[in-house]
């Protein structure tokens, strides 16, 4: 199922010369390189959170779909939010951001999210655990308080966007920057979307002889990474992986 990755040295030089450049920055969990999760998102998602690009999925077994990799392209690369793509206050410097982090991840543990599931969030597919993961929820909204002094009060928000929305989900989109932090955070890794529900039933059923043994194992979140951006619209590229417990 799987292509060999071939990796664009050109675009991770690049990647490196520019990370004092960035507009935004991100904080997420990308798995530990090597291991079974990591290997999957590369070649999902054709390239690595570093920007590089990677020869994509192959699209043998997953007949009848649209070829894959057009949806998963736009994404970052594999990753589960733990902080929203935000600006920087000014007179912040990456380094203090940065800083920061390492101290965060330095005092807190690993956490594991049990098995894993493919489920659909909307019209997204994602990987989430079976089970509630109350460690992880508290990590989640412990990154989010931890980087809020770092962070530009987000911009208000159309109204008529985000219908769909609780009025209090509305709220922490204001005060946040994205609806789905504290109480309303839930872990989750997309792969997929926006589709139509027939689709993304058929892309499921594709992935999961290829995600079942990693679902049965669950991951462990060892480690949480840096990410920004230059424009703000092109996917995010990853500056720093730091791990929990130091």
């Amino acid at each position: 199922m799987f292509n060999c990755a071939h990796v664009d040295n050109h675009i991770r030089e690049d990647a490196a010369s520019n990370r004092s450049g960035f507009s935004r920055y991100a904080i997420y969990y990308t798995p530990q390189p090597g291991t079974a999760l990591a290997a999957f998102g590369r070649s999902w998602f054709g390239r690595a959170n570093d920007g590089a690009t990677l020869q994509a999925f192959s699209t043998s077994g997953l007949t009848g779909i649209a070829t894959p990799s057009a949806t998963p392209g736009r994404y970052t690369g594999l990753h589960a939010p733990f902080r929203a793509p935000f600006t920087l206050r000014d007179g912040v410097a990456l380094d203090a951001l940065r800083t920061r982090l390492i101290t965060f991840t330095a005092h807190r543990k690993p956490v594991a999210t049990g098995p894993l599931t493919l489920a659909r969030a909307g019209r997204h597919l994602v990987l989430r655990p079976v089970d509630a993961t109350p460690a992880l929820d508290w990590l989640a909204t412990q990154c989010v308080s931890a980087f809020e002094d770092f962070a530009v009060a987000p911009e208000d928000e159309d109204a008529t966007d985000y219908r769909h929305l609780s009025a209090y989900q509305r709220l922490l989109l204001k005060s946040f920057g994205h609806p789905h932090v504290m109480s309303e955070y839930r872990f989750s890794i997309a792969l997929a979307g926006p589709l139509e529900a027939a689709h993304l039933e058929r892309v499921s059923q594709a992935l999961w002889p290829v995600l079942e043994d990693i679902c049965a194992e669950g991951v462990t979140l060892d480690g949480l990474s840096l990410f920004g951006d230059a424009g703000g619209r092109a996917p995010m590229r990853q500056i720093g992986r730091f791990g929990l417990g130091g």
